[in-house]
Parts: structure tokens; sequence; C-alpha cells
């Protein structure tokens, strides 16, 4: 229960622009785990979740702060964010990693067969990831005090919205 309650203090404050209402240091409740056995069943989107929720309360802590920020202190940030996030997809199942290598040289035919294959688990988990991506780009494309080239790469990079081989803010 507690974190169904996590994901929607963290959605709420993504969509009012306000601040996290639960911080990441009020619990020490441990993750969702797969259980086995007959009724123990949880959909792997409540099993992803977590840490895509510290995910987001990093970039609403760290990122969306009233507070004077460097440029230097934003892009440390925003390695760090990006790096979770690349750890969280490279620690996802097999049946994910299709979902990241991008479509633009497949058939109109191959990217319908792709819609209709993903699991409404699959495509959760695949939009709160975006969600957040999309949360962190905006802040750094926003910032005044980065570069006019970090912003301009951060917009580019919302409009591929690519994770491949990203690991560090030249690739933001």
């Amino acid at each position: 229960m507690w974190n169904i309650i996590l994901i929607h203090d963290r959605g709420t404050s993504i969509l009012l622009g306000r601040p996290l209402a639960i911080a990441p240091s009020d619990s020490i409740t441990p993750r969702p785990t797969r259980l086995k056995g007959p009724k123990l069943e949880i959909s792997d989107h409540y099993l992803y979740s977590p840490p895509l929720v510290e995910i987001q309360a990093d970039i609403i802590n760290s990122l969306y702060t009233p507070t004077w920020q460097s440029a230097d202190t934003i892009m440390r940030h925003a390695t760090r964010i990006i790096n979770s996030m690349v750890s969280f997809r490279n620690q996802l199942p097999e049946s994910y990693k299709a979902l990241f290598g991008g479509t633009d040289d497949w058939t109109l035919d191959r990217r319908a067969g792709l819609v209709e294959e993903v699991t409404a688990d699959q495509g959760l988990t695949l939009l709160k990831l975006g969600i957040s991506r999309l949360l962190l780009l905006r802040a750094l494309f926003s910032s005044e005090r980065l570069e006019y080239s970090q912003r301009h790469k951060a917009l580019e990079d919302g409009m591929h919205l690519s994770f491949e081989g990203q690991t560090d803010t030249n690739q933001c």
C-alpha cells in the first residue's frame, strides 16, 4: 500500500508542479518483491514502479528546487539521474530490451506489431520512465544557468527519446 501512496505522491507532484508531500527519507518501507505462490501475483508495473518513483523524487528534489544552483551542480545532478535511469533500464527483464532499440528502420507492419505485443504492464512502466525522462529534460532545457549548447542538447535528446548508450550528460 505504501508504494501505491508514493506513486500517487510523485504523480501529483509532477502534475501540479509542486514539491513532494512525502520525502524519500520519510520511509524505510522495502520495495515490493515477487513472491512465489498461487495467489501472490503482482503486476510488473507495480514491481518496477518504486525505483521509478525514486528517480522522479530525485529529479523533483534536486532540479526543481527554488534554491540557486550552479550549472556544474545541475549537470552533476543530471548525470546521477541519467545513470539511475540507465541502471534501471538495464535491470529490466529481457522482454523489455527490444523496446529500447528504436524503430526508425522498421516497416509500418513491424511497428504495428510492436504496439500489439506490448503488455499493459510494459506500457505503464515505459510511460513512467518516459515521464521521468521528460521531467529531467524539461528541467535542463528551461534552466537559464546552463549554457545554450547544454540546453540545446537536452532539447535534441527530448526529440529522440532513445536511451541507447547514454551514461553521461554529453548524451543527455
